[in-house]
């Protein structure tokens, strides 16, 4: 796994690295930002990227049902392909969650082939029907965190540091 992460997240303190998915950091008002490195999507990484969800979801339930759940931008840019079975795991660990635990999500994909933005698709089925939400599909992630007034992870959150060195 490289040892940052890629614009524009190489100037933000590491708050949550995997060697399974990459990168992750929780940024205050219920927003996970997270920026995959592999160019392959593997059930590993989906089950690695999930289990810091679900940290964050205990971590910060009280500020989180303020916020009407959880909203994240997945930078997925450096994804080209998946796995069957990573799709079946990040479906699975998203129908297992608390109704509305997730307000809305974001994934930027570059050059994303139909399979890719297929299982977007697939992930915006399951967050519409379970937990009435909405999985938008965009290319350009610099828009989304300006969209979302994302400058880095808020003040008080390096306590969230999970860096397995």
């Amino acid at each position: 796994m490289q040892s940052q992460p890629r614009s524009p997240f190489d100037r933000w303190p590491i708050q949550h690295r995997d060697p399974n998915y990459g990168y992750a950091w929780y940024c205050g008002r219920g927003i996970i930002v997270s920026q995959v490195v592999a160019a392959h999507g593997s059930a590993a990484a989906a089950h690695s990227y999930h289990d810091f969800e679900e940290g964050i979801l205990r971590a910060k339930s009280p500020e989180l049902k303020r916020c009407g759940g959880l909203f994240v931008i997945h930078d997925w840019r450096a994804m080209q392909t998946y796995d069957a079975e990573a799709r079946r795991v990040w479906q699975e660990r998203m129908r297992e969650r608390e109704k509305g635990y997730l307000r809305g999500s974001i994934v930027c994909v570059a050059r994303a082939g139909a399979l890719l933005r297929m299982a977007v698709q697939a992930a915006n089925v399951v967050a519409s029907v379970v937990h009435g939400s909405k999985v938008e599909l965009s290319d350009d992630i610099e828009a989304a965190l300006r969209e979302h007034g994302i400058e880095g992870p808020g003040p008080g959150h390096a306590s969230l540091r999970s860096d397995p060195r």
